[in-house]
């Protein structure tokens, strides 16, 4: 299973913003926050294929999954 994964912000600095995992099994998006090193604290929104979605959603094969961080605005 190949899931394309973007991260937005200051979520992991100094890495690759995109990038393609394969996972042979079902996974959720905080299994794979945790495989590429992000904290989940830090996380303020996961969409999955733009669908705004929660950590513990399955990620399905050939889905994008964007990681961003807590927005705050004025």
């Amino acid at each position: 299973m190949a899931i394309d994964v973007e991260i937005f912000g200051q979520l992991l600095p100094g890495q690759p913003r995109r990038r393609t995992m394969e996972n042979k099994e079902q996974t959720t998006a905080r299994d794979i926050a945790r495989a590429i090193g992000l904290d989940l604290a830090d996380i303020g929104l996961v969409a999955i294929d733009g669908v705004q979605s929660h950590v513990d959603d399955i990620v399905r094969p050939d889905s994008r999954l964007c990681f961003f961080p807590y927005m705050s605005g004025g």
